[in-house]
């Protein structure tokens, strides 16, 4: 099998997907969507896997969603959707395509994993990140909300508002005291690490874990997560078709010396707060 925008192999049991867009961090856009959900499709209907890592290619695990094509990812979810859906509802079903996977689906988060980044290790069932990881939900900041409602169901109500409020991000030590990951490993033991999680899963009985995974999915589901993200469709969809000074501005600038200007204009306004 093969793709442009992800590396998708199977070794015995185990499969790999890795997110392949190293020069823009791996950022999401509906090139590797649809790659992804491809990926994810081919993991369910393979009987011989049992368990599936992904991780990105390069220093970031993903930055988040594309704003532009051809630049650096912010954050925006302006990804391409299946036929009849809306973007959002296209990203939504294609990052449920791994909570909804019978097999576990491991995170090994080797980077930055930032807005849908974040959101996409979140919705995996194991969360192992490297002493470099950096993760967040910076995505309030460039004038987006975040599609895939999790962070609340992932940390405590205290955490995912301040998180989810300020667009902050966090090093990979306050990333697990938060839950937003299980541990940290060495970066240079990673895969390793999650391999050795991936082999104690294969060694199981598949049907106690395929019901496992389902029953504590189940769990979560009758907390209202499912209803939580449908409303939060609704809600995100105003907000990406709302604006702001603040938006305005960054726009404008964005249209007259580039992205990276802009991202710099918003970082910049954070900065005095840093000291």
């Amino acid at each position: 099998m093969s793709f442009e925008n992800i590396i998708y192999e199977r070794k015995g049991q185990i499969a790999y997907l890795t997110l392949n867009r190293p020069d823009k961090l791996n950022a999401l856009n509906g090139e590797l969507m649809a790659e992804f959900k491809g990926a994810m499709g081919a993991v369910e209907a393979d009987d011989e896997v049992r368990a599936l890592i992904i991780t990105g290619a390069g220093r970031a695990f993903c930055s988040g969603f594309d704003i532009q094509r051809s630049n650096e990812s912010a954050d925006s979810p302006s990804v391409a959707s299946d036929s009849g859906h809306t973007p959002l509802q296209g990203l939504v079903d294609t990052f449920m395509t791994v909570w909804n996977c019978s097999k576990p689906v491991i995170a090994a988060v080797n980077g930055y994993a930032l807005g849908g980044g974040c959101e996409l290790v979140q919705v995996c069932d194991v969360k192992i990140a490297s002493d470099k990881a950096v993760m967040g939900e910076p995505s309030i900041r460039a004038g987006y909300g975040a599609p895939l409602i999790i962070t609340p169901y992932s940390v405590n109500l205290t955490h995912a508002k301040e998180l989810m409020l300020t667009g902050d991000t966090v090093d990979a030590e306050e990333a697990a005291r938060v839950g937003w990951v299980s541990r940290v490993v060495p970066h240079d033991r990673l895969i390793a690490e999650c391999e050795k999680v991936a082999k104690k899963i294969c060694l199981l009985p598949q049907i106690g874990v395929k019901l496992t995974k389902y029953s504590v999915n189940r769990a979560m589901e009758e907390m209202g997560f499912l209803n939580a993200i449908k409303h939060n469709l609704e809600l995100m969809t105003v907000f990406d078709n709302s604006t702001s000074p603040e938006q305005e501005e960054f726009n404008a600038i964005s249209k007259a010396e580039g992205l990276r200007a802009a991202l710099n204009w918003r970082d910049a306004r954070f900065k005095a707060l840093e000291d």
